[in-house]
């Protein structure tokens, strides 16, 4: 009879089927690139590292604060560990859930993040009525042709700006008098930058917004492509995509940082003075071919 395995020893096991990656001062564990079903924990790329650095600390201090998005849970620990006194995070993912939730605990936070059912038709219905000082996300972003199955992290329209959309329409509702929205997205623009994120939050914020791009650009049109080459789609929609990008003056796709503080004025477009590696590789083997020069 085969001996059962001690706890450390399936511990040790699901590591081993797992990525483990370090960020700043902390470990998250997600799935490896090979798992490809709709339910994916995504790895940890350049994105969540420029969300952290552009945190503001002082100002996130004792906040109640809402993620939109947990994933695997990354930024909420992130949030957490910057000094929200409370942060409440939604998911629609249930392996993301689980995945979420064993990393709060492996960071000692399980008292202060809390996962709530996310909705996948109105993504803002489970906190109604309830408003918060911070909300911030990392949203899905890849363009999507209509109609496709994708992974739950990454579907979000022709522009891979649906899922921003509807958190715009109801961030009002949700914020504080004088809270803050902090989010993280590679947005569609031209060679001047994201043009298209800024004009949807012109659209539907009225406060202060200042988006911060990370000079480390992506060809559209190139990313697009790798899109078949994966697997994802066919080419067939894939040149539909191009074509719609095409018609709307898009060159190139920029990863970036949209701060917005609700009852403030203006809009500021600047770039990050950080220099972050190719936003389609994740951080651990980026960091491993960039040294200490982040």
């Amino acid at each position: 009879m085969t001996p059962l395995a001690s706890p450390k020893e399936n511990l040790q096991a699901v590591l081993a089927r797992k990525r483990l990656t370090r960020i700043n001062d902390y470990g998250v564990v997600t799935d490896r690139l090979d798992y490809q079903e709709i339910d994916q924990v995504f790895p940890i790329y350049p994105e969540q590292q420029l969300f952290l650095d552009e945190l503001d600390r002082e100002r996130i201090k004792g906040a109640n604060a809402l993620e939109i998005g947990l994933g695997s849970g990354v930024l909420s620990i992130g949030v957490a560990r910057a000094g929200a006194a409370q942060v409440t995070a939604l998911e629609i993912n249930p392996r993301a859930k689980n995945t979420a939730g064993f990393n709060i605990v492996m960071n000692g936070l399980e008292d202060r993040i809390r996962i709530i059912d996310g909705d996948p038709e109105e993504v803002l219905r489970p906190v109604a009525g309830q408003t918060f000082d911070f909300v911030f996300s990392n949203p899905p972003f890849e363009p999507t042709p209509p109609d496709q199955a994708f992974f739950y992290h990454s579907a979000a329209g022709p522009f891979g700006l649906d899922f921003i959309d509807n958190i715009f329409n109801g961030l009002a509702d949700i914020l504080a008098p004088d809270g803050r929205f902090q989010l993280v997205t590679a947005a569609p623009g031209d060679d001047e930058g994201p043009f298209m994120l800024a004009e949807l939050a012109r659209k539907h914020l009225d406060g202060s917004i200042r988006i911060v791009s990370s000079r480390a650009s992506l060809d559209y049109y190139e990313a697009l492509d790798w899109l078949p080459a994966k697997g994802l789609f066919t080419v067939e929609q894939t040149e539909h995509l191009k074509g719609l990008a095409r018609d709307a003056g898009i060159k190139r796709s920029y990863l970036c940082v949209m701060h917005y503080q609700k009852g403030g004025s203006g809009m500021e477009m600047t770039w990050s003075d950080r220099t972050y590696p190719s936003p389609e590789v994740p951080l651990d083997e980026a960091s491993a071919g960039q040294g200490e020069g982040r």
